[in-house]
């Protein structure tokens, strides 16, 4: 008897360890928590949330027109802007959304540049333009439109900027987003035209 209650007894404790979990959190209930991240401070605040959901609020600077998967915010001062790319469930980022203000919800992305990373770079410039498709760093900080002499010189100030740094490699922060909205346009900043 003993032995047919102790199969009994050890699978009534895995459902009941099972159901005791608790429930598991939402999406939505986990970006309650996200921290809202500010333009002008992005830069300084970015390294301490690499791969974490953030939220950030700015205004459209710019939205790339190859292809829409890059846009960038800026908030009073066009000095710092943030780079937002469009993330697995967002197709692109519409033209139409520069000057508007947004709301973007996303993971923030850090990519590494290092002196392996631009000599790999340099080397899918110089190639024949036939094998361009296939680079790994085409596109880079959406330069992909850019010609050949000017992708050189960014390499070379990427270099320069290594050097000055001393460090062995320079970080550049970007959202993915995973969704956003356009914000309705305050009352105060609607513009009325008198005759």
């Amino acid at each position: 008897m003993t032995k047919k209650l102790l199969p009994l007894l050890f699978f009534s404790l895995m459902i009941a360890f099972a159901c005791n979990q608790g429930p598991k959190e939402t999406a939505e209930e986990v970006m309650v928590d996200t921290v809202l991240l500010a333009v002008a401070t992005f830069d300084t605040a970015a390294p301490y949330y690499v791969d974490q959901p953030v939220w950030i609020e700015g205004t459209v600077y710019h939205t790339c027109k190859h292809g829409g998967k890059r846009m960038f915010l800026v908030d009073g001062n066009d000095s710092v802007m943030v780079e937002v790319t469009t993330g697995p469930d967002i197709v692109m980022f519409d033209e139409a959304l520069v000057g508007s203000r947004v709301h973007v919800l996303g993971i923030l992305k850090e990519e590494r540049i290092d002196e392996k990373y631009l000599n790999e770079w340099e080397a899918e410039v110089m190639a024949p333009e036939e094998d361009h498709e296939a680079g790994l760093h085409e596109g880079t900080k959406g330069h992909e439109d850019q010609p050949k002499e000017a992708k050189l010189e960014q390499i070379n100030a990427l270099r320069d900027q290594l050097k000055e740094g001393g460090q062995d490699h320079l970080s550049f922060y970007s959202i993915e987003a995973i969704s956003f909205e356009e914000l309705p346009v305050a009352e105060e900043e609607i513009v009325v035209e008198e005759e």
